[in-house]
């Protein structure tokens, strides 16, 4: 009896709502997607890389943990099983957008590049200050990281 008045004051009494923004997952954001794929593009050797790649460096850009032991790996104080690398939907779907866009070309359907406008906007991102830690990341290790060390990541070997 006293748990039936205490549900029923609660459903007759006061309240009211208050609409709030909700924020919007980075996956789903389209802008956030192309720019970091584009970055991604930009700090890889010819401006060019494997869709294997996009994905191990999209996916470990994204937050400043992933960075901090994608660093420890690649300097060899941590092992390979240690970096977990998902391949991301949203690459798929922002590569699929910057495509449309004139942003990048697809190269044998298994290496993405990037176009005069993907240069131009590379560009523009890092003129404009966007992005900051994962340029930095990306510019850092970009390079580096060949097509042969993020396959043997991926399979989890030590390289």
């Amino acid at each position: 009896m006293v748990e039936t008045n205490i549900f029923r004051s609660v459903l007759t009494g006061d309240f009211s709502v208050t609409e709030r923004p909700e924020p919007v997952p980075g996956d789903l954001r389209v802008g956030w997607g192309q720019s970091l794929l584009i970055l991604v593009l930009a700090s890889s050797r010819g401006q060019k890389c494997s869709i294997q790649k996009v994905h191990f460096l999209a996916h470990l850009s994204r937050t400043a943990v992933l960075r901090d032991k994608t660093r420890d790996v690649l300097a060899r104080r941590r092992d390979p099983i240690d970096l977990v690398v998902r391949i991301e939907p949203w690459v798929n779907r922002a590569a699929a957008f910057a495509k449309a866009k004139g942003l990048i070309e697809v190269r044998g359907g298994k290496a993405l590049a990037l176009s005069d406008e993907g240069k131009a906007a590379a560009k523009e991102i890092r003129k404009q200050g966007l992005l900051s830690e994962e340029i930095a990341f990306l510019d850092e290790v970009g390079k580096l990281v060949s097509e042969q060390v993020v396959d043997r990541i991926m399979k989890m070997e030590a390289f």
